[in-house]
């Protein structure tokens, strides 16, 4: 099997699992976080799930795309 195919494969699980830990960190801080008032002045569950969670997702993205990400070649060979 080509090498580009494995690669391909190998983003493409590791896209589907970033989707995956996005949306559960996200249920999480809406749903299982308490009413209180965050440093923002806005409810601490809403800080958490739309400022917070989305700001450490791009961190991990990043750091996923520059250390598992490779650039290849699509022109056949």
């Amino acid at each position: 099997m080509d090498a580009r195919y494995k690669q391909a494969n190998k983003e493409a699980k590791l896209s589907l699992l970033l989707t995956f830990i996005y949306l559960l960190g996200w249920v999480i801080c809406a749903y299982c976080i308490s009413d209180k008032i965050g440093f923002l002045g806005l409810p601490l569950w809403f800080e958490l799930s739309c400022i917070i969670v989305p700001l450490g997702f791009i961190l991990l993205c990043w750091l996923v795309v520059k250390f598992q990400f490779k650039n290849i070649s699509l022109e056949q060979k």
